[in-house]
């Protein structure tokens, strides 16, 4: 009887322990734990602090979570390149955009760039997408060169005929433009029409835009040419935690097929962004037979046309895969971040893994780090500026890694423009320089082999196709660990 009591208490005493520390402490927010100063309270402290945060989800994406995946590869090679070995990567949470960019997106910001660069339509010829991508030897394509950009009826349908670097653009406007209409509804500042933007622009020049302009880049600025010098404000956790850009090949292949794990386990791998290897519907018995993404099954056969009687279709004419994303196969193919190379999948990194790093001058980086101090003179600035660079010892030059570990001897470093004499073996060898840039997910001129994830493809980041286009991604800062409104 004395044994059991014992084992009672010794079992109670345990459940006691591990209740204790399973229950973690939260930390205060009201006092520093460190100092036992307060918070946010001038009497009695010093420091200012947020303390409570949600994130927000920028408009039209899908949060795609956290998750290590085999990125490359998941068929027996037929008839294409052998650029896309296996590898396990791991990948932070980020959004992706439901749907394509459209032409109505597009029309958007050129709308936008005709209204504040009246005076200097050159900004607004550069961002115009390329309509003469649907000319092609032997085929009659004038319709849609003159209707398909611009009609009412192809609103809807994904925007083809930009650039890499023109879909950048877009993402850095986007940005912009979401951050500048959060800070109007909460009254930090006031909506100014575009009319009156060009007006305050014209005969400014072109570094000074900034200051009437709102740009996420160089807030500070702007705000304090709106409200005076000595005006300063945190927008952190007030708008967009990151900037919208083109996601990564990384994550654009691990959200395009669309597994949810269960326990952190697959069932199963995929060939394309749905269950099975047919690219009919096999599962529901309402659609089965039916194709589930817009390609060409064999010569002059293309679904679109078989489907609608046009070579695109508009955004979700198919079902999402299981993150709730469209088209991630089929329709038009999708630029991505990264730089190309046929050993890119055995040389990445296996965090977040990305070819394209391009680091800033860090005399830039350090006008950032100046910015988050108080305000102060030129000529202070000007030294803090040089301690930066010089006693933290930062580089002072940019440093191009694009080509880093790509096969050469020593990889270049600094020259981003690679010349036939400067080229890496590889490059020598492919005539891939620093501005391929990769596409994936197979377009509506594509036959099915291209539909599949893992198929890597590469064009100039200038180059423009009538079936390539592109969604916009964010980065998720700070985990999942905290509410999202």
């Amino acid at each position: 009887m004395k044994v059991t009591k014992n084992v009672i208490g010794l079992m109670v005493l345990i459940a006691l322990l591990c209740g204790c520390s399973s229950k973690r402490k939260q930390p205060s927010l009201k006092v520093s734990e460190r100092t036992g100063w307060e918070y946010n309270n001038p009497k009695k402290g010093f420091y200012n602090v947020k303390t409570e945060y949600s994130g927000m989800v920028p408009p039209g994406t899908v949060y795609v979570s956290t998750m290590s995946f085999t990125k490359g590869q998941n068929e027996d090679p037929v008839s294409s390149p052998i650029n896309d070995l296996k590898r396990r990567i791991g990948t932070d949470g980020f959004f992706l955009d439901q749907f394509e960019v459209t032409n109505i997106d597009w029309r958007e910001y050129v709308s936008w760039l005709q209204g504040v660069y009246k005076h200097d339509l050159r900004r607004v010829m550069l961002a115009l997408p390329d309509e003469t991508v649907w000319r092609r030897e032997l085929e009659y394509n004038e319709p849609y060169v003159k209707s398909y950009y611009t009609h009412v009826s192809f609103g809807f349908y994904p925007v083809v005929g930009v650039s890499w670097n023109q879909a950048m653009a877009y993402c850095q406007w986007r940005t912009d433009r979401a951050n500048e209409r959060i800070l109007i509804d909460k009254k930090i500042i006031s909506y100014t029409d575009l009319e009156t933007l060009n007006s305050s622009i014209e005969g400014v020049d072109s570094t000074e835009y900034s200051k009437y302009i709102f740009s996420t880049q160089k807030r500070n600025d702007f705000l304090r040419q709106l409200n005076g010098e000595d005006f300063d404000v945190d927008l952190d956790g007030i708008i967009f935690d990151a900037a919208y850009r083109l996601p990564t090949e990384a994550e654009w292949e691990y959200a395009a097929y669309g597994l949810i794990p269960v326990k952190d386990n697959f069932a199963e791998g995929r060939t394309y962004p749905w269950s099975g290897t047919q690219v009919r519907e096999m599962n529901n018995k309402k659609t089965r037979g039916q194709f589930i993404a817009n390609f060409v099954r064999g010569r002059g056969d293309a679904i679109g046309q078989k489907l609608n009687s046009t070579p695109t279709l508009h955004v979700g004419f198919f079902p999402p895969n299981e993150y709730g994303l469209y088209d991630m196969a089929g329709n038009v193919n999708e630029w991505v971040l990264d730089v190309y190379r046929a050993t890119s999948n055995q040389l990445v990194g296996e965090f977040n893994s990305f070819r394209g790093n391009n680091w800033l001058n860090d005399s830039i980086y350090a006008e950032s780090i100046l910015d988050r101090l108080p305000l102060m003179e030129q000529e202070v600035r000007d030294s803090m500026r040089n301690i930066l660079i010089k006693e933290r010892q930062f580089y002072v030059s940019a440093r191009d890694v694009r080509d880093f570990k790509d096969g050469d001897k020593p990889s270049v470093l600094n020259d981003s423009i690679l010349r036939w004499e400067h080229a890496t073996p590889i490059e020598q060898a492919t005539m891939i320089s620093n501005t391929a840039r990769v596409y994936k997910g197979g377009g509506w001129r594509d036959r099915a082999i291209w539909l599949n994830p893992a198929k890597r493809r590469w064009l100039d980041q200038n180059g423009r196709a009538s079936d390539i286009g592109f969604r916009c991604a964010m980065s998720a800062v700070g985990g999942t660990n905290k509410k999202r409104q």
